[in-house]
């Protein structure tokens, strides 16, 4: 009988299921809403995304394969933070799955380490909204910074920088920057005045994130452009990242080299990529720097190939990555 390997990474954006065969071929896929029991006020919400969207894949991929069974699966998942939160976990899907399905239940920070290393040592770092720092040594330690991470990185964090920074310049606090300009024609604040109103105001219905993942490309460009504040930004985040990477791998057992995995849809951006290289490359010299084009679902589709003791080889790696059907 034909098997299947079921992959599923969930965040507070968005959560992917994709199913594939042992040879890396995805047969079926969903793609649904935020997953993060930490992100909505009841969990049962997140849990019936992540249900929905595990049914929607495997129906698809048994389109494609009628009499294939699922084998085994890999959750990578926000809000996995806790071991309360893996217990939660292992129970919903033990019994979504039934008993002869054998599957992980990992943070999201872990999604990203086979896309770099095909054992899964390593550092992985994922940049999007938010951030996900996650390592595994060689003797099989596990660390995901999760709740340590003690500033706001990604998406999120830019843009929050740089609203400081717009704030603290309009009150003769800070330097001036073309960002007093840029984030307020962003969000289509007429004045600075206006721009902090929308953010702090009593009635406010829009949320403290709003749109920030497209705002971080507005405070990207102005560093690219040559301002000296949005460019402290960004050299402040990626030596951030490159702290973070350092200790995480001192946690899990890491000597020089080690792989590092960099991904999401910031770190994609290459003013930001040449900076945290530039600073990955001060601070730890030897270590081999991933920046493969891949998404976190692919290494969760790996995950769950290793799960069910499918050799990782570097041809199934590339099936993987290879793989873009929309995610």
């Amino acid at each position: 009988m034909n098997e299947l390997f079921l992959g599923v990474d969930a965040g507070n954006t968005k959560t992917i299921a994709a199913v594939a065969d042992q040879h890396g071929n995805i047969l079926g896929w969903a793609r649904g809403g935020l997953g993060d029991i930490y992100g909505v006020d009841d969990p049962g919400e997140a849990v019936a995304t992540v249900l929905r969207l595990v049914d929607e894949a495997l129906a698809a991929a048994h389109n494609a394969v009628p009499d294939a069974r699922l084998a085994s699966a890999a959750f990578c998942l926000a809000g996995v933070d806790w071991p309360e939160d893996t217990a939660f976990w292992t129970e919903v899907l033990r019994e979504h799955l039934g008993p002869d399905v054998r599957f992980s239940v990992r943070n999201d920070g872990f999604a990203l380490l086979r896309c770099g290393d095909p054992e899964g040592v390593g550092v992985a770092v994922s940049l999007g909204t938010g951030a996900a720092i996650a390592g595994r040594g060689p003797g099989g330690a596990e660390f995901a910074f999760s709740f340590w991470l003690q500033h706001p990185l990604g998406a999120a964090g830019l843009v929050d920088d740089a609203l400081h920074a717009i704030f603290q310049a309009h009150t003769g606090l800070a330097p001036s920057t073309a960002l007093s300009h840029a984030i307020p024609l962003f969000y289509g604040a007429h004045s600075i005045e206006d721009l902090l109103h929308r953010f702090t105001r009593r009635d406010n219905t829009e949320g403290t994130h709003l749109n920030k993942s497209k705002a971080a490309r507005v405070v990207l460009r102005e560093a690219e452009h040559g301002d000296l504040v949005a460019i402290s930004i960004v050299d402040q985040h990626a030596e951030r990242v490159a702290a973070y990477v350092d200790a995480c791998a001192n946690r899990v057992g890491l000597d020089e080299p080690f792989t590092l995995t960099l991904g999401g849809s910031v770190a994609a951006d290459n003013t930001l990529r040449k900076a945290i290289l530039r600073e990955l490359g001060r601070q730890l010299p030897h270590v081999d720097i991933s920046t493969v084009d891949a998404e976190p679902i692919h290494g969760t589709v790996l995950d769950a190939l290793a799960e069910g003791g499918v050799p990782q080889t570097p041809a199934l790696q590339r099936t993987i990555l290879a793989t873009k059907p929309g995610f």
